[in-house]
């Protein structure tokens, strides 16, 4: 199924990317799966695994004093997708796991840990552990975010700049040892926000971190919410005309701010949301539509999590419903939105079209190929996951 990587990157000290015993397509298909989901969604998703290069279970998360663990609310979600991996195997002999370190709710502590040697080493080991006992190839850290904050603003400082780096190069030096002692290759990744520099961007030394680095997952969405002061697309591939951030929200300047940074383009992994997010309070403009326009807090509210719903749960709830205008912006990669101009509501999300639109960009520019958050959401035919394996490996 998978093109190999023929190089290594030896001048930098990193893995060969080709080895006996792991390889991945240059084109990669990758997709977290959540560990908080329940019996029946992990098995009405298993078969879909084989699709898939790389399947990220998330998240390990991290205690005070250094030690990666997974949380106990979540083990038995871990097994599910574990049993699952075998029969994915069997489809797809590439199917490989990770597993991630983190993200929004699960960085805490991560910015004290980082700060000393001994802790660092501490969740570097530990998180070896987890990984080699599920017999996955690699490690992603989903800190969010260093020196801003996240969800965890008091445990920030601009040290995080530098500690973001110090964490990622002892995760490689065990990352590198682990995989001598097991004659494997393990790969080291990141997730982090795709934007053209900016507030954000200004916690992460990609400089220092790329050349340690196997790919980065871009995570090319969240640009818009309840947050947002001015409606916008929330994955966007170009700038929103009109749009005051849009240089910065851009999918495509994104990645030019990254290779500026020194990464190559096959390092870049394209992020695309299977969820739509949901903007209240939104004028309707000159054009009627509702984007580029002055708003205030969530929409979706009646959603489990205000302003969120699942891709599966948009096209059953809202795609149809009354009240409702679909729209297109060409000039941002045609970008799907809806405007409900009586709730002065704005959707917005990726569609079929829209996701062709990412994978002609992943294509042209030579990237690593595309990242999923996440594969649970897609409706009950995948038809997001179909497009996109589709599009990318030319099957389905």
């Amino acid at each position: 199924m998978s093109t190999k990587f023929s190089t290594c990157l030896a001048a930098l000290a990193l893995p060969c990317l080709l080895s006996p015993t792991t390889a991945l397509a240059t084109e990669k298909l990758i997709s977290y799966l959540p560990t908080w989901r329940d019996a029946g969604v992990v098995a009405k998703v298993g078969p879909q695994l084989a699709q898939l290069d790389v399947g990220i279970l998330s998240f390990i998360e991290v205690s005070p004093d250094g030690n990666a663990f997974i949380p106990a609310a979540t083990k038995a979600g871990a097994d599910l997708w574990k049993a699952q991996f075998a029969k994915a195997k069997k489809v797809n002999p590439d199917f490989n796991c990770m597993w991630a370190i983190g993200g929004w709710t699960g960085s805490r502590n991560i910015a004290k840990v980082a700060r000393t040697e001994a802790g660092r080493n501490k969740l570097v080991q530990s998180a070896i552990g987890i990984m080699r006992d599920s017999q996955c190839v690699g490690l992603d850290l989903d800190w969010e975010h260093p020196v801003t904050g996240g969800d965890y603003a008091a445990d920030a400082s601009p040290a995080d700049f530098q500690n973001w780096v110090s964490l990622l190069r002892d995760l490689r030096k065990g990352l590198d040892a682990a995989g001598k002692a097991d004659k494997k290759t393990y790969f080291l990744t990141v997730a982090v926000p795709a934007n053209n520099g900016g507030w954000v961007m200004g916690g992460y030394d990609m400089k220092s971190a790329l050349p340690l680095l196997d790919w980065v997952n871009l995570m090319a969405y969240d640009r818009a919410g309840g947050w947002s002061k001015t409606s916008t697309l929330q994955a966007s591939l170009h700038a929103v005309p009109g749009d005051p951030d849009g240089n910065v929200l851009s999918t495509s300047k994104a990645v030019e701010y990254f290779i500026a940074q020194g990464a190559k383009p096959a390092q870049l992994v394209l992020g695309v949301p299977f969820y739509v997010r949901g903007l209240g309070g939104v004028a309707a403009g000159e054009k009627g539509d509702g984007l580029v326009q002055p708003m205030s807090g969530p929409g979706l509210k009646d959603e489990a999590e205000q302003g969120v719903a699942t891709w599966g749960d948009f096209q059953t709830r809202y795609a149809k419903a009354s009240g409702w205008k679909a729209y297109r912006s060409k000039e941002a990669g045609n970008a799907p939105y809806m405007y409900h101009a009586g709730k002065k509501e704005l959707l917005t999300y990726d569609d079929p079209i829209s996701l062709a639109e990412k994978v002609k960009f992943v294509k042209a520019n030579k990237l690593g190929g595309v990242m999923i958050w996440e594969i649970t959401q897609d409706d009950a035919d995948f038809t997001l996951l179909n497009s996109l394996s589709q599009n990318l490996k030319g099957k389905k």
